[in-house]
């Protein structure tokens, strides 16, 4: 079987009339330049090129779990996010590329801040630990401590840190929120910085989302049954862990902007604090300043 004949292949599998369309040709792209070990570019190049019949079973493998809605980053084990390679596994979040305007607006904040150095970062819900990797590569003088409940999280996020050769400036703790800190070197640490993309999806909204999302944890993604539950634990207690004049980043779904605006205002720690906008122009990100 040739290369063009896998690339179409995918308008006849049993799934494909009801599965979305956009999109599901360049997973296709990705999914055989990871069997066949090429760039995309490579199988228009050599579309007449014969396939070994291992390669086309397997191919045939990853496109019917793809069609059913397994998430394309979860069948190659990896994602890109900031221009950067990211090893991903089933029961861990899959990064957005939404997020990397946090990541982008927080470099930039930090690359005019008077913080000094190091600029001691503290990551909560770090998942695969794109941002707290992301962060590290691109900010010399960062040292982050990056947390999360899930160990498997945990896992590979190390194994992340380990790839980009960044092990040495990210700590990694297992615990929920600031509860990962504990009673150890960190449990009265205060921060410049304080980060955050918390799960935020309500209760009633999850069976709303892609078919794709369901094969992502649960836990990654409700919170409560207004979605605002993590930002009632998150900012009143960040107040004790951030230094004055420190920064608060949190990533949220974009539309609870009032709820969340008014939980800061009950802190009556922050000022002040402003929300902005991804790349589809959803008011999406918030930063605020301890007093």
């Amino acid at each position: 079987m040739k290369i063009s004949e896998l690339l179409n292949s995918f308008r006849q599998s049993v799934n494909y009339a009801s599965f979305p369309k956009r999109n599901l040709r360049v997973d296709v792209e990705i999914l055989l330049c990871r069997i066949l070990d090429c760039r995309r570019v490579d199988l228009y190049l050599e579309r007449e090129k014969e396939v070994s019949v291992d390669a086309a079973e397997k191919f045939y493998n990853f496109l019917e779990k793809r069609t059913q809605g397994v998430p394309v980053q979860y069948l190659i084990k990896e994602t890109e996010f900031f221009g950067m390679k990211f090893f991903i596994e089933e029961g861990v979040f899959i990064p957005r590329p939404e997020t990397e305007v946090l990541v982008e607006r927080l470099l930039d904040v930090l690359s005019r801040s008077s913080f000094g150095k190091p600029v001691d970062i503290l990551e909560l819900c770090t998942g695969s630990g794109n941002i707290a990797v992301s962060l590290t590569k691109n900010c010399p003088d960062c040292k982050i401590v990056a947390t999360d409940i899930n160990q498997k999280a945990l896992s590979l996020a190390e194994k992340n840190a380990r790839w980009h050769k960044l092990s040495d400036r990210i700590d990694f703790l297992k615990g929920d929120l600031f509860e990962a800190l504990g009673k150890g070197e960190y449990s009265s640490k205060k921060f410049n910085v304080i980060v955050a993309n918390p799960p935020y999806i309500a209760r009633h909204k999850l069976k709303e989302l892609p078919r794709e999302v369901s094969y992502e944890p649960q836990a990654a993604l409700e919170a409560g049954s207004d979605g605002l539950e993590f930002y009632r634990k998150i900012i009143p207690q960040a107040l004790y862990y951030l230094k004055a004049g420190g920064l608060l980043f949190l990533e949220t779904s974009g539309n609870n902007r009032k709820q969340i605006a008014d939980i800061f205002k009950k802190s009556r720690a922050f000022v002040p604090v402003l929300f902005f906008a991804d790349l589809n122009n959803i008011y999406r990100f918030v930063i605020a300043k301890r007093q």
